[in-house]
């Protein structure tokens, strides 16, 4: 049985990231974090368009990307419903790396980094990561 909705999305414009493409990688997400679940309801569309501001195209779109990959599936009467979690077992790992990068991040906020220094050296583990990662394959 499904209950109402358990995420609400919100748009950064300044991001560059269009907008329903935001709305996918909040559902994915929220997948990965256990938040949503198979079974779970997404919010209406009339109801995304009103609180994250947006065309009803976008949101439209959002719906019709996550039913593609086999993620939702719109039931009429009865909403957008999650019928598939590509994460399903990983959501521990996630959590757990989640909480380590909390911690991380507060310990550079204190010794007096911003978040624009943060984003720097994130950005650059993961290149050196990536090189790494190529240059091994």
């Amino acid at each position: 049985m499904t209950q109402g909705p358990k995420v609400s999305f919100l748009i950064d414009r300044a991001t560059g990231v269009p907008a329903y493409r935001q709305i996918v990688n909040q559902v994915l997400a929220a997948l990965r974090f256990g938040t949503l679940a198979v079974g779970d309801q997404l919010p209406t569309v009339t109801d995304v368009v009103r609180t994250a501001s947006i065309n009803v195209n976008t949101a439209l779109k959002a719906y019709k990307v996550l039913e593609t990959q086999g993620i939702t599936l719109a039931k009429p009467g009865v909403g957008t419903l999650i019928i598939r979690n590509p994460y399903v077992g990983q959501e521990e790992a996630y959590r757990a790396f989640r909480d380590h990068l909390d911690h991380a991040i507060g310990t550079a906020i204190k010794a007096g980094l911003s978040l624009d220094d943060i984003s720097v050296v994130l950005a650059g583990a993961l290149e050196r990561f990536n090189e790494t990662r190529s240059s091994h394959a």
